[in-house]
């Protein structure tokens, strides 16, 4: 592990990046020491990442956009390796020459500006190299602080990101995640255990490997800070039950978000915390409870972060009583919080699940707090209220089902079975035709929301919708509303569920038996970040074989495709740039069918409205023991097989076609990487019962219309470098929007494009 620390009498300043504008450049300032040998900094410049080609005799010219970058007036501090070593000469790395920087090898340099603010330039392969990140054994052994559990996050749930810079200017990622209930997993390695609370993730590598760190909270202040206030008190129902060692330990530190305060001082936790126990009875009634606190730092260092008071007890901007769990109806439950930011500085906060939905309320962008000003504990009699107030009156704002206000819970964003509400910021995006020609819209900034349906142990999938306002309405890309009521229906019925479905579980048909990359399962409960550099990835959770206890969080890119939807790339995250690719390029790459030029060779998937995602061995539901998921289970979506023939007259366009010549549409590329498919009928899936030969019938994705974009990538599936094509549906006459992904068989070769991983991982 790279040391990241400075030297002594320096300090390592820790100032994040989490997106207040997810526009490139949009920074905040960090300051540096001349003392540990750079030089004195006034604050931060954009950080910016562009490629090297590392396969140069190939005849294809990368553009320019891709292996340089302009920066005005800037002077080169340093350079370093691809493993973070300080090179002698920076120019190995990239040169600077009338303020342009262009890429000559992996690293990254870092430059100083005229005014004293500080950035770097990272330089990685145009095609991605292997990482040392495979997983070994399978996601049953990943415990969350075991080696194993370090590298690929095991046992992490409910992620969250945020991005620093260290004295050097290198960028560090941390994750804080839900914290379980069982004291045991808040040891470190070295098995103390001095921290409790949410989880702490750092890497210091770009995302790509990560180790525990510890958890949010002192140990050693839990009563004082946690046990014997109201929070304590909200959770057991008496100052008695409160001072409760047992019951206290009973509580999980679930789904938190951090960002940094807005005047550089720290950080602020928006974490909830729930009782974990048999409830608290009124009237003879168990009611489970929950509740979002509000938690600061100076630092992100485990068991730094204390709660930020109001009145002397712990700031709480919400809480739940539930009489049956999260799907009491007209529920809001208080979990999952996650902080967004719009262009003028205001500060909203999405939450809740299940229930009536998920929610999204204003805060104080000073404060932390509520922007009502409501700091005060609620008594459950009033929740109640506030309760029955939404179960009477939700469905008749406007004749929809979604966007009612309430005075305590606020603006509702999304209905019934969905909960961790995501809501993300792109400002100034591309629209644009397939004649090349920017759309109406172009240029406007969008909210983008993501949710999970359905529930985590049968048929987690990552839904959502996109608004000019942060408040909504959020729609599909055909005015669907942000909604799940009946999953599976067949996509001609437009009542039940609705948005857009960006990812759920689904299987590559043509991995190899021994590669010991995890299929997607049952995906959820993400976060959406973009980094200082512009790249933006969303962080999911997948489970091995469906088994609810056995799961890992992911990372993987996402982008915008030329209707400004989110698409995501259905591979693992590995550094690699989010350049565009250009047909000649594409197809240069891809093997071709036997016998033929001009047809080349795909793996496609496409999601589908499935009532379950998820099938046994066996096919039909899957089989429940000792309470848990049978490990047997698999997904049920299966890629297959399809060919892209080019035009001899327009090699940006052409037809695709099943592996056995049967038409099924057309594709074009156009504009900066961007694809359109048109198939003849909508695009069907395939499931894995009808795969095996047991004649299911497959589903329908109730698209016939697909955009998106090609892009690099490491594909899991082979194992090496090659190219990754992700869309989103947009066919006239739906309300639920699918996904469909495709990876090209590849044919790059040379040193580190073919994997070795697989004889590592069975070592």
């Amino acid at each position: 592990m790279r040391e990241t620390k400075c030297v002594k009498g320096c300090e390592d300043m820790r100032k994040m990046h989490k997106v207040l504008a997810l526009a490139l450049g949009s920074v905040m300032g960090l300051a540096a020491f001349a003392a540990c040998g750079t030089p004195e900094s006034t604050g931060d410049a954009p950080n910016y990442k562009i490629s090297f080609d590392n396969l140069p005799s190939d005849g294809i010219t990368l553009d320019a956009s891709v292996t340089t970058v302009s920066v005005a007036d800037a002077k080169v501090v340093d350079g370093y390796d691809a493993d973070g070593n300080r090179v002698d000469d920076w120019k190995d790395i990239a040169t600077y020459q009338d303020g342009v920087f262009t890429a000559v090898s992996a690293g990254r340099v870092r430059y100083q500006l005229s005014d004293g603010k500080m950035g770097s330039i990272e330089v990685v392969p145009a095609y991605p190299t292997e990482v040392d990140n495979a997983y070994v054994g399978n996601a049953q052994d990943y415990a969350e602080s075991g080696l194993q559990g370090e590298k690929v996050l095991g046992h992490t749930h409910d992620p969250s990101l945020i991005e620093t810079r260290n004295w050097r200017g290198e960028s560090i990622y941390y994750m804080f995640s839900t914290g379980w209930a069982d004291t045991s997993a808040y040891a470190t390695k070295e098995g103390e255990i001095t921290t409790y609370g949410n989880a702490i993730h750092v890497s210091y590598d770009g995302m790509k490997t990560w180790e525990f760190m510890g958890r949010t909270f002192d140990l050693a202040t839990r009563d004082a800070d946690f046990v014997n206030t109201k929070t304590g008190e909200w959770l057991y129902g008496s100052a008695e039950n409160a001072a409760n060692t047992t019951l206290n330990a009973a509580a999980s530190w679930w789904a938190p978000d951090v960002v940094a305060k807005p005047d550089g001082s720290g950080y602020w936790l928006y974490t909830c915390v729930v009782d974990g126990g048999n409830g608290v009875a009124v009237n003879g009634v168990n009611y489970t409870r929950a509740c979002i606190l509000l938690y600061e730092s100076e630092s992100l260092e485990p068991g730094s972060f204390k709660p930020v008071l109001t009145d002397g007890q712990p700031t709480v901007l919400m809480q739940s009583s539930l009489n049956n769990g999260p799907a009491d109806p007209g529920s809001v439950n208080a979990i999952d919080p996650q902080i967004i930011y719009s262009p003028d500085g205001k500060m909203y906060m999405a939450y809740a699940s299940f229930g009536s939905g998920v929610y999204i309320l204003e805060l104080n962008a000073g404060t932390g707090k509520r922007a009502d000003g409501k700091t005060e504990w609620v008594s459950h009699d009033d929740l109640r209220t506030y309760r029955d107030q939404v179960a009477a009156g939700y469905a008749e704002e406007n004749g929809q089902k979604v966007g009612w206000t309430n005075e305590y819970y606020g603006t509702n964003i999304g209905k019934a079975a969905m909960e961790a509400p995501i809501i993300a910021r792109h400002d100034n995006v591309t629209l644009m035709g397939e004649d090349g020609k920017e759309l109406e819209g172009s240029g406007k900034t969008y909210y983008y929301s993501m949710q999970s349906y359905d529930g985590l142990s049968d048929n987690y999938q990552m839904w959502g919708g996109r608004s000019e306002n942060v408040l909504g309405l959020y729609t599909s890309t055909q005015g669907g509303l942000v909604w799940n009521a009946n999953t599976g229906l067949p996509a001609t019925v437009n009542q039940g569920t609705q948005g857009n479905k960006y990812m759920g579980s689904f299987l590559w048909a043509n991995k190899a038996e021994e590669n010991p990359e995890l299929d997607i399962a049952m995906p959820g409960h993400n976060d959406l970040f973009t980094t200082n550099d512009g790249t933006s990835v969303a962080a999911y959770i997948t489970r091995a074989a469906g088994n609810t206890g056995s799961f890992t969080t992911q990372i993987h890119q996402y982008y915008l495709n030329s209707y400004g939807d989110i698409v995501i790339n259905p591979n693992r995250y590995v550094g690699e740039s989010s350049r565009p690719v250009s047909a000649d390029e594409l197809f240069k790459y891809t093997a071709t069918k036997e016998g033929k030029t001009d047809a080349f060779k795909f793996e496609m998937v496409v999601l589908t409205n499935a009532a379950r995602d998820n099938v046994s061995a066996t096919g039909g539901t899957p089989a429940v023991v000792d309470g848990a998921l049978d490990g047997s289970v698999y997904a049920n979506n299966v890629s297959r097989t399809v060919v892209l023939k080019r035009s001899a007259e327009n090699g940006n366009e052409g037809t695709i076609e099943e592996e056995n010549g049967t038409l099924l549409g057309t594709w074009k590329m156009y504009g900066n990487g961007y694809i359109a498919f048109h198939f003849t009928e909508t695009l069907k899936g395939v499931s894995r019962t009808s795969y095996l030969g047991e004649g299911t019938p497959d589903l329908d994705s109730g698209d016939q219309h697909f955009y998106g974009v090609v892009r690099t990538a490491w594909l899991n599936d082979q194992n090496r470098s090659g190219f990754t094509i992700t869309c989103m549906g947009r066919t006239e006459g739906t309300k639920r929007s699918m996904s469909m992904f495709m990876n090209n068989y590849s044919t790059i070769t040379g040193e580190g494009l073919v994997g070795d991983q697989f004889e590592e991982a069975a070592e």
